[in-house]
């Protein structure tokens, strides 16, 4: 009898997961289509910082994307954005490239920095869970092997 319930419960989860999957894909393809306003984003991000970093950066970035109309689910660290950008519509654009309100830029794991960073330009400033002074904010993210991506939504 137990070996019958221990089936099941396998069973049972592996459904679970593929009704998950299909969800989350369905999910984030609808999302690929959705409208995007990038000042509608930024004006969001903006308005609702902290005075100085809480360690909440992805969060917060999130918010700011929902608030420009892609209804995101939260993601994880802010790392994972790298993944999750390209997929609902982000494309990576060049660091020399000039910087555009709604632009995200996701910093990789370093150092003592293990959830990495992400924050949106305003059109004035990057700004993530507080407003910061420039891109990097962080020396940790100075050093060689410090990796970051910018993207862009394309509609």
């Amino acid at each position: 009898m137990k070996v019958k319930l221990v089936k099941f419960g396998i069973l049972i989860t592996l459904i679970l997961v593929c009704i998950s999957i299909v969800l989350l894909t369905g999910g984030l393809l609808y999302m690929r289509h959705c409208d995007w306003n990038p000042e509608d984003a930024a004006k969001y991000a903006t308005e609702h910082v902290e005075n100085r970093s809480i360690g909440m950066c992805a969060l917060y970035v999130r918010k700011a994307i929902n608030a420009g109309g892609i209804p995101l689910f939260r993601c994880g660290s802010a790392w994972h954005y790298k993944y999750v950008l390209p997929i609902i519509n982000f494309e990576q654009v060049g660091k020399q490239t000039e910087i555009k309100v709604g632009d995200i830029v996701v910093f990789q794991p370093i150092g003592g920095r293990k959830y990495g960073h992400i924050a949106m330009w305003n059109g004035a400033q990057w700004v993530s869970d507080f407003k910061q002074r420039n891109l990097i904010v962080h020396s940790d993210y100075t050093k060689e092997g410090a990796e970051y991506r910018i993207y862009r939504r394309q509609n």
